[in-house]
Order: structure tokens, then sequence, then C-alpha cells
């Protein structure tokens, strides 16, 4: 499998992600943003949602959430800075629920992190 793309994905508090991937696809204003290898660069604010890490076949690898943030890439490298970060794995519909009570700050983000997982599953 040809894994080009250097993905750096950064929290405030750790390097939550660091390894090597076919595609990426971000969420980018009304529609999605997919990285492809020797892409021009760009550096662009990313929207809270959901960040695809895509196969050669074009099928999800790993699917994680992330609450907005920016993206630089170049040379391959892509690198994503965001507060929030979790691996679809990770998390259920009714922790993301809780979490939204008991965040009240970050609610937005595990709503949208609820929907999801109740209408894609």
């Amino acid at each position: 499998m040809a894994q080009n793309i250097s993905l750096k994905i950064f929290t405030p508090e750790k390097t939550a992600l660091n390894r090597r991937v076919y595609r990426v696809v971000l969420p980018y204003g009304t529609t999605n943003l997919t990285l492809v290898e020797k892409r021009a660069p760009t550096s662009l604010l990313l929207h809270a949602g959901v960040l695809q890490i895509l196969a050669e076949d074009n099928s999800v690898e790993d699917l994680y959430f992330i609450d907005g943030g920016v993206v630089d890439f170049a040379a391959d490298e892509c690198k994503i800075s965001t507060p929030h970060i979790i691996n679809r794995n990770k998390i259920s519909r009714e922790r993301a629920l809780e979490l939204s009570e008991a965040e009240p700050h970050n609610a937005e983000y595990y709503q949208m992190i609820a929907d999801y997982i109740e209408n894609f599953g």
C-alpha cells in the first residue's frame, strides 16, 4: 500500500496521531477536502466534523471527530492542529451526549459527534 502522506495531528496536550496514510479527507467549508499525494501546498481553517483516513481502494480506514482547527499541507506532509480529536471507535453516542452536558463549553462538538453516530453509525 502506498502510504506516502505523513499525517501528524496535534492537540494542545499532545501529539494525537503520527502515521503515514494514503489519503486524508478533512471537514472544510460546506463540503470535504481530500488531500492526496503531490497536492499543491495548502493552509486552511477546518470546521468541526469528521476526518477520514482512506485506504488505496478509498474505503475508510479510520475515522476521527475533530473540533475545527488548522491544516498545513506541503511536500506530502499534513500537519493538523485541533483542540479535540476522538477516534470513532473510542466513543459511543451515549458518552458523547454525557460529555455534551458535562462540558457546556464543548457541547456543540459533542452534540455533533452524537448526531453523526445516530445518523451514520
